[in-house]
């Protein structure tokens, strides 16, 4: 995979639904390619477990972090972060300041912390790239390869793709 991709975009589903981030595959992982680790960081202290693993950012989502005041201590913690908004007809959070917020006002808090580096799904994404005009935050889109031309126009600047190394479904 080295060869065809810059980064792997690593979604922990044991550490996202069940708490139990799969640590030990994600350093080996990690150990070969550079690799933004989302493995469900609910308070500020697990992002160290992230960046344990060698895993150049952290990926925090809305909807594994307890509240939006644990992303600030994270990033006392480390810089290393990617903050995730996740998405199902409205933001997906335990925080309620979260789930009801407009995009922008969310980013401006986000950006007040000093993450600079930010994901959306598709679904959000001209949102956030408008927001991005007045926050000044880097911007990844998760999307598919038809999405591409669209993400060229809004000017992402990179995009997480969910073409490739899907789960297969368990048979």
């Amino acid at each position: 995979m080295s060869e065809r991709f810059e980064k792997l975009y690593l979604a922990d589903f044991d550490g996202l639904s069940k708490n139990k981030p799969q640590l030990d595959i994600a350093q080996k992982i990690s150990d070969e390619l550079p690799t933004m680790y989302e493995g469900g960081v609910r308070y500020s202290n697990n992002v160290i477990d992230m960046l344990i693993t060698g895993a150049e950012r952290a990926v925090v989502g809305t909807s594994t972090l307890v509240d939006l005041s644990e992303l600030r201590g994270a990033f006392k913690l480390s810089e290393n972060i990617t903050f995730k908004v996740d998405f199902r007809d409205g933001i997906v959070s335990f925080d309620p300041e979260v789930a009801g917020r407009a995009i922008s006002d969310l980013f401006r808090e986000v950006v007040e912390v000093g993450v600079v580096d930010v994901v959306v799904p598709m679904a959000l994404v001209e949102e956030a790239a408008d927001a991005r005009k007045e926050h000044g935050f880097t911007l990844g889109a998760i999307a598919s390869a038809p999405d591409i031309p669209r993400l060229e126009e809004l000017d992402v600047d990179y995009m997480v793709t969910e073409d490739y190394g899907s789960p297969m479904p368990d048979e």
